[in-house]
């Protein structure tokens, strides 16, 4: 017997269908916790007043950045157009509170690719918390964001997870 033949025997002695199921739920664990933190990390960089173009550019899909029909979504060029749209951004110290969930699997839609999605809220002291539905997809071995969308409207305003739907309705 081959030494590649008896370590193929061992291996398959030891493992078991519960061992595959259990990586099978570790990587969908791993993959939620990865997609919750670039989400978390953009919608930091972006409702932080001074936003953080670096930031958001760095986290953001080239697809989904501002320059994308100007120069493919360089990160040069994504930094300079979100810096001049929040040049005259007034600064707010307050503390802001990001929460993502209802992470999950989301559809391609008419100009979106498939990927996950998640539900952020935001909240600054004393005032009303904010929703967005996140669509992300992988790019150049991580997570980005490829499609934000607004999760208040009056539609969604009892749903608890309106994700997949806002996700489908937004281009």
């Amino acid at each position: 017997m081959s030494a590649s033949v008896a370590a193929a025997a061992l291996s398959a002695c030891g493992a078991s269908s519960d061992d595959a199921k259990d990586s099978g739920s570790d990587k969908a664990a791993q993959t939620t916790q990865e997609v919750s933190a670039v989400a978390k990390q953009y919608m930091t960089a972006w409702m932080s007043k001074p936003a953080q173009p670096d930031k958001m550019c760095n986290l953001e899909a080239k697809a989904a950045r501002p320059n994308f029909s100007d120069d493919g979504g360089t990160l040069n060029g994504c930094t300079a157009d979100y810096t001049d749209y929040f040049k005259d951004q007034d600064p707010d110290s307050s503390a802001l509170t990001v929460t993502i969930s209802k992470v999950q699997d989301v559809k391609a839609s008419a100009g979106q690719p498939a990927g996950k999605g998640a539900l952020a809220t935001c909240k600054r002291p004393g005032r009303d918390a904010f929703r967005y539905a996140l669509r992300l997809v992988q790019e150049d071995g991580g997570w980005k964001i490829a499609q934000k969308a607004e999760a208040d409207e009056d539609r969604y305003a009892h749903t608890p997870d309106p994700v997949a739907d806002i996700l489908a309705r937004a281009s």
